[in-house]
Order: C-alpha cells, then structure tokens, then sequence
C-alpha cells in the first residue's frame, strides 16, 4: 500500500504541479511538502486535508496519513517543525484578509537571507530600514483609507515576526541564548500600536483590544519609556471615542501617571491630555482646566523636533494641545474658548488630514449645542460629516456625530435641521469602512 508521500508524489505528477504551485494553493512551505512527499515529516491533519483538495483526491489522500507521528528528540527539529506550522498560520491568516502570498516574493526574500549570510550580513543590518518604514506609517496613517493600511500593515507584520524567527533559529544553531532585541522590539511596538490603531478606525475593538496588549509588550520589552507611555495614551484616546466609561479610562489615566518621572516628554503629555479630556467629560471643570494649564506647560518643554511634527502620529505638534482644548472646552460649555481654539488648530493642522479637520468641525458643532445653539451646532455638523469622504468616516469621526446629535435638546429634536442630520448619520455613518 502506498505511503502518504508516495500518493501525494503521484498525483503531482499526474497534475504537473509543482512544489511551489501546490505551496502557493496550502499555505504552505515549499521546502516542508518535499519532506512530506519524501515522507520525512507527516502532515497535520489540516494540512492533508488541503493538500488532497488541491489534488481533488476525493479525501483518498488525506486517508493514507498516518493517525500517529513519531516526533524526532531533538528540540531543533521540534523548533523547525514550528516554525512551519507558525508560517502556514501566518500565510493563512494574509490569505483571509485579502493578501495573497506571492510566491516571487518569497523567493527574492530567501535568496536575500542566503545572500546575507554569505556575506556575514544579518538582519540586524536591516533595523534601521524597518525604523523608517515605521515612520512611513506614522505619516500614511494621516492620509490612508484604514482598510488599505490594515493590510499593508498584516503584510509588514509577518515580515517582522518571521525575521525575529529566523534570528530566534540562528541562535539556536548556534547555541546561543536568544533575546529579541531591543530595536526590533521597538519596531514591532510601533506597527502593532498602528494596527490595534487601524483596527479601532474600522470600528473593531475586541480585535484591537489583542494588538494593544502586544504593542504595550512589545514597547515594554525594548526598554523605551517614552514609546511606551505613547501606546499607551492612544489606547486611552481610542477607549475614549469608543465610549468606554470615562471613571475606568481616568483611573487608568492615573495608574499609568503614577509611577512615571515627570520629565517632559511627548509620552507623558499624550497621557496628561488624555487626563484632561476624560476629566471634562467627567464634569470637573476646575481639575481638567488645571490639567490643561500643565499640559501647556510641558508642551513648552518639548524638543522642536516633536513640536514641529505636524504631519505624521510620531510628532506631538501645537495642533494636537489645541485640539485638546477644543474637547473640554467643547464640554464645559466655554463657547469662545472653544472656538479660538479651533480656530487655532486649523491654522497649524496639516491641510491633507481630512480626520483631525473633521473632528475639529464636530466637536465645535458639539460645543455650540452644549452651549444652547443648537440649530447653528447641527447645521455646522452636517456640513462638516456631509463633506468627510466615506473612506475617512473613522470611529472617532462618527462618535463625534453622534455626540452632537445625541446633545440636542429633547425641545429641539422635532426641528427639521435635526431630522435631516439624524438622517444624514442613519444613511451613511455605519457603511464606511468596513
């Protein structure tokens, strides 16, 4: 009778494919089906069904694998073994979302690998590539729909974790003790923070909720503080727009603050801005008027190489002090400030950011509601969402139109500029992005 490998040689045969062709159809290692085939290594369950499917053995195939597996003792074919199965998981998982692998790619990645080791290079060589495709991102997160960028991003992110892979088996070839270093913990911190990020614009928090525990480890384990207080302080923001309750965000506000140096620096002033607009939406206007005060303070103190950063996540420029105190002066009802406030931040925002313009216009809209106009405050909102392209119809730009609408009067509600804004948001608001 014959072997699983034996069959699976056959019917390759027979159909003329290749190991790569039937690799692109499984997911799979190329180089891990030739020792299938050679029966080497025995297939996962999974993995033979998928290869008799793309056979069309009818299930035949996927029969004849053996129901046990005799596993080598040596913990370096184990390691091997997972590192297949962990890349057939990721290469699924980029099929799913819509990234098909190609097998080009992968074969000038490999011969790049090969190439680099012969010439005694390493990934290593590579971290300062990856520190400017992070700062890329930091710029097309601006200005890119979050469905495109969220593929990029998956993309970008099986890059990195199958180069620390391969670091990880080069140490132990060479019985080294393997540590990811501190860059390239850095590197995965700041694109996993953009996905969790990406993911929230979509309007998917559970799955964000993962991306952010990884990014907070990732941050923490490359010993940068500041990047780490930042990840945290977008995760804050992002609980904020998602309407998460505001005394659970400003204790965690709080518990961050706690054991932090007050060194100025633009992690510690995302996390204080953060305070001081869940203290106004808490309703206290005297310790979130303080707050801003010492977010102003320290915004002083920052380097010109973060203050003048108006384009890109990674700067903290005046625009985003601005538009902190547009939000609580927006709810605290303080009409004029907010408005100069406003009005500050759109001189200094970039012209390209469609998000933070709309958002300005929202929260304006929502301030003069507050403030008792709320026919001029609605008005205001629907030209501002009206005019926001669908793509760019983000989370926190939605959850600012509903706030406008959801602050109207109950006297006003009837008025005719409200129903058609009401309308406005019913049509539209939720198909954006996803």
């Amino acid at each position: 009778m014959a072997t699983f490998g034996e069959r699976m040689r056959e019917l390759m045969a027979e159909r003329g494919l290749s190991y790569r062709k039937l690799a692109t159809k499984v997911h799979c290692d190329d180089g891990y089906l030739s020792r299938i085939a050679r029966d080497v290594k025995t297939p996962s369950p999974q993995l033979a069904r998928a290869v008799d499917s793309a056979l069309g053995a009818g299930g035949r195939l996927a029969a004849l694998r053996p129901d046990g597996e005799v596993r080598s003792l040596d913990p370096k074919d184990w390691e091997e073994d997972e590192a297949d199965m962990e890349r057939r998981t990721l290469l699924q998982a980029l099929a799913a979302l819509g990234v098909p692998p190609s097998p080009v790619s992968e074969a000038l990645q490999n011969i790049r690998v090969s190439i680099d080791r012969t010439f005694g290079g390493s990934e290593d060589g590579h971290i300062d590539e990856w520190n400017e495709i992070v700062a890329e991102y930091g710029h097309l997160y601006v200005l890119t729909p979050p469905r495109r960028l969220l593929l990029d991003l998956a993309g970008d992110l099986v890059t990195v974790q199958q180069i620390t892979r391969r670091k990880k088996r080069e140490d132990a070839r060479r019985n080294r003790a393997h540590r990811t270093s501190a860059p390239w913990s850095r590197v995965a911190a700041g694109l996993s923070a953009l996905m969790a990020k990406t993911l929230c614009n979509l309007g998917r928090p559970r799955e964000a909720r993962d991306w952010w525990g990884t990014a907070q480890s990732a941050a923490d384990a490359s010993g940068d503080t500041d990047l780490a207080l930042w990840i945290a302080g977008e995760r804050l923001v992002h609980g904020l727009y998602e309407r998460r309750p505001a005394a659970i965000l400003l204790a965690k506000a709080d518990k961050i603050l706690e054991p932090v140096s007050k060194v100025p620096s633009r992690g510690l002033l995302h996390v204080r801005t953060v305070r001081a607009q869940l203290l106004a939406l808490s309703g206290d206007a005297d310790e979130a008027t303080t707050e801003l005060e010492l977010c102003g303070e320290m915004f002083g103190k920052l380097p010109s190489s973060i203050t003048s950063d108006v384009c890109s996540i990674a700067g903290w420029a005046e625009d985003r002090l601005r538009y902190t105190q547009a939000w609580v002066y927006a709810h605290l009802g303080e009409r004029d400030q907010l408005d100069d406030a406003v009005a500050h931040a759109h001189r200094i925002a970039a012209a390209e950011d469609r998000r933070i313009r709309a958002q300005l216009g929202l929260l304006q809209a929502f301030g003069h509601v507050r403030a008792g106009n709320a026919g001029e405050g609605v008005r205001l909102a629907q030209v501002v969402y009206s005019r926001q392209p669908v793509e760019h119809r983000t989370t926190m730009v939605t959850s600012l139109a509903d706030q406008v609408l959801e602050a109207v009067p109950l006297q006003h509600r009837g008025e005719q500029v409200v129903i058609d804004y009401r309308e406005l948001l019913a049509d539209s608001g939720r198909k954006a992005i996803t």
